[in-house]
């Protein structure tokens, strides 16, 4: 398996930081859930782009 880093801003960490403990999740999980979700959606507009040509 392939292990990629991101570095994210001090602001958007503490952001994670808190969700992922009101959630009781680690940071890593809750950034993982919003990104592979973000790329289904870009995935999904960019199917549909190319489907209206």
């Amino acid at each position: 398996m392939k292990e990629y880093r991101i570095s994210v801003d001090d602001a958007a960490a503490l952001f994670y930081e808190q969700v992922g403990r009101k959630a009781n999740m680690p940071p890593e999980k809750i950034m993982a859930k919003a990104l592979f979700k973000l790329a289904g959606q870009i995935s999904a507009e960019a199917i549909s782009a190319r489907n209206e040509k």
